[in-house]
């Protein structure tokens, strides 16, 4: 009889309010490879002030498991559910996990999440400085230039600022749809051609 070999895919998991950190050390413990993102945020009591780790996302952690681990998971304190669609849970490609990544462990960039639904931009990857090999798009958001993320098993995006001169417009694939970002693009030259006439800040 051959076994069949467990596959691992990335989840979003829904936790109970302010259950993240607790969750994310039991999945640990576990040996339950998990992510939990974290920035720094300065808070003001009556004395003084603070900087702490929050989560980047409320309520929500990320797992990487395979049929073995599913279930473990759902049995922890605080866990709710799997981010689902249709009644099944949905996957998370590496590559949005390795996005976020890159872009939480720069502490000198303001990181903002959005649920606001953007108009696709240009697909760019940017070439130097702390977010080198970071693929998204450029949109523009209240008059300034941004390189934003999708996660779209969870309705958010991530962006933050970026110069122009950081990135590069990538051409989509021939007579297809970005399948690694879901949008459409507009040709490699029109492309550019716009984009460079853009002042980016």
């Amino acid at each position: 009889m051959i076994l069949k070999k467990p596959e691992y895919a990335w989840y979003a998991i829904y936790t109970k309010v302010n259950s993240e950190k607790k969750i994310y050390k039991n999945l640990q413990e576990q040996k339950i490879e998990s992510y939990l993102p974290l920035r720094k945020s300065l808070r003001q009591w009556s004395d003084r002030k603070k900087w702490i780790e929050e989560p980047l996302f409320r309520c929500y952690l990320f797992v990487r498991v395979s049929y073995k681990e599913f279930f473990d998971v759902l049995s922890l304190p605080g866990v709710v559910c799997y981010i689902s669609f249709g009644g099944k849970p949905q996957s998370i490609p590496d590559y949005q996990i390795n996005n976020i990544k890159t872009l939480v462990r720069q502490d000198n960039i303001d990181i903002t999440v959005s649920k606001e639904k953007l108009r696709p931009g240009y697909k760019a990857e940017v070439l130097v400085g702390p977010l080198k090999g970071l693929k998204g798009e450029i949109v523009e958001i209240s008059g300034q230039y941004r390189i934003l993320i999708r996660i779209e098993t969870m309705g958010l995006g991530l962006h933050a600022n970026i110069s122009k001169d950081e990135v590069k417009i990538l051409e989509p694939e021939s007579g297809t749809d970005e399948e690694e970002g879901g949008y459409q693009y507009h040709s490699q030259v029109s492309t550019k051609r716009k984009f460079n006439n853009i002042s980016v800040q």
